[in-house]
């Protein structure tokens, strides 16, 4: 019987140069990758702002003294269908008609915030929206 060699397939030094081509790829995909992800966390934060900004404004047209304005009151009145996380809605008694929408998250900053919109304002790291009457 006759041994027949086999000349298929790729060999070693092949398959290492396509592994460090793969490798350099993705070293250079992924942090591009993780911005693309941190600014799309940012742009979502900043847009639930702006929606409860909106509620806010919408909820001082019928109740101009501002009173009972709490998130489970926007909710049951239906100017917002959810929550936004790390949202609150902050009174002044000083300023009665003026209602600051501030974001309290460690994760995107402020800065990261102002840069998708820059109507957002900073005040010791935290971001807000403001709505005056």
């Amino acid at each position: 019987m006759k041994k027949t060699k086999f000349n298929e397939g790729f060999t070693v030094v092949e398959v290492l140069i396509v592994l460090g081509i793969i490798s350099i790829l993705a070293s250079i995909a992924i942090p591009s990758v993780t911005g693309l992800i941190n600014q799309a966390k940012a742009t979502k934060i900043v847009t639930e702002m702006q929606n409860v900004q909106v509620a806010v404004m919408n909820y001082g047209i019928y109740n101009p003294t501002l009173s009972d304005l709490t998130f489970d009151v926007l909710l049951s009145d239906g100017y917002l269908t959810s929550k936004p996380e790390n949202i609150v809605i902050v009174k002044d008694s000083s300023t009665p008609l003026e209602v600051r929408i501030e974001y309290n998250g460690e994760s995107p900053s402020a800065t990261e915030l102002k840069k998708i919109n820059n109507n957002i304002l900073i005040d010791n790291d935290t971001a807000y929206l403001v709505v005056k009457y």
